[in-house]
């Protein structure tokens, strides 16, 4: 057991949980307004990568009205840089934001006082100070996710926070199953930073005593126009997956609502992985989708990033493919399609999503981006 005992742990008041980025918290709170609602609080150090959409996807899911209108979110979140566009962006959602770190448990125990329940993200990511969070200059750090597990949930279990959402990765059962500890798949040569990590700290998150769930996201397809590795040119489709590889593919906005439900929900959701999933496409379809809905049939190509130059400039991420890869080729997943469309109806598959964020409008191709969540 990674912590100990974590006995008497009562059911969650008011019967629901959270859900969100790096941490997401909740207390009782009598509002200064006269309001008693419940009291959100959410610590958030990603950067604005495909981690941080899915945690602003799961803020604004919170802040909606949509299916539960009774409850009023009141989020704080702890983020390294208070300048950065990430800090602002939360400020404009009416997000409270504190200075921190996730491995600072001083920090981490400050906001964690009085919750009821949490959401973990956890990421390898180290940022450098004054880069305004911007994962192109950061390092890759071995055994930073499990220090942050590790600081989080040993404040939540001294905080008696009774239930946590985990936002994991795609196929770590997989991984698990095949290698059949995360000890011994660390030991592969080829063994990627971001599952042998993951796996440790959904054992952490079982080990706990607390009530768990654990969301195992897929590429999310938001990073189809993400400012770092989205489309940026007409005509020219990046895949950083091999172009005849099917991959798992789900709306980070979908990650969020999907969350929000697992907080309103725990006894549905208790001791359950999900993999919410909406589309399984090869690079090629996914170029062909955006093709035809712009009505630009044969104007469209799959750009893929040799993956022996990944492994030279970027190994870890490299390594993370491979076995992405691999879990895609290997696991059916058309139970995770039908399962989400079945919880979530409204879910988007990827046409569906072009649609709704305006990649088949009139665009600037030269923008460094052709969205902004």
């Amino acid at each position: 057991n990674w912590f100990g005992n974590h006995g008497g742990l009562s059911r969650l008041r008011g019967g629901f949980r959270p859900s969100w980025c790096d941490l997401l918290t909740i207390r009782d709170q009598e509002d200064p307004s006269g309001w008693h609602g419940h009291m959100f609080h959410l610590i958030c150090v990603s950067s604005p990568n495909e981690t941080g959409e899915v945690g602003a996807a799961t803020i604004r899911a919170l802040f909606s009205e949509e299916k539960i209108p009774e409850f009023r979110p009141r989020v704080r979140t702890l983020i390294q840089e208070p300048e950065s566009k990430a800090a602002k962006a939360l400020k404009e959602m009416g997000v409270v934001v504190y200075i921190g770190d996730m491995t600072d448990a001083k920090a981490v125990d400050k906001v964690m006082d009085g919750a009821d329940a949490m959401v973990l993200l956890t990421s390898s990511l180290k940022f450098k100070p004054g880069t305004d969070l911007d994962p192109n200059k950061a390092k890759w750090v071995s055994g930073l996710q499990v220090e942050q597990a590790q600081t989080v949930i040993k404040s939540a279990i001294k905080n008696e926070v009774q239930s946590v959402v985990y936002m994991s990765v795609v196929g770590t059962e997989y991984v698990l199953h095949k290698y059949k500890s995360a000890e011994i798949y660390k030991k592969k040569w080829n063994r990627s930073i971001t599952y042998s990590e993951k796996l440790i700290i959904e054992d952490m998150v079982k080990e706990s005593g607390m009530m768990w769930t654990i969301i195992q996201v897929p590429m999310v397809m938001e990073l189809l126009a993400s400012s770092n590795k989205g489309i940026k040119k007409k005509g020219t489709f990046p895949s950083a997956y091999k172009r005849t590889v099917s991959v798992g593919l789900i709306s980070c906005e979908d990650i969020g609502k999907l969350a929000k439900m697992a907080l309103y929900n725990p006894d549905d959701w208790d001791k359950q992985y999900f993999t919410p999933m909406t589309d399984k496409l090869t690079p090629i379809e996914q170029c062909e989708i955006l093709a035809q809905a712009r009505g630009e049939i044969g104007l469209w190509d799959v750009n893929q990033a040799p993956r022996p130059v990944l492994y030279l400039t970027n190994p870890h991420w490299a390594r993370a493919l491979d076995t992405a890869e691999e879990i895609f080729e290997e696991v059916d997943h058309s139970r995770a399609i039908r399962k989400t469309k079945k919880i979530l109806p409204e879910a988007v598959n990827l046409r569906e999503w072009y649609e709704k964020n305006g990649l088949l409008g009139d665009m600037d191709w030269t923008e460094s981006s052709c969205i902004l969540s």
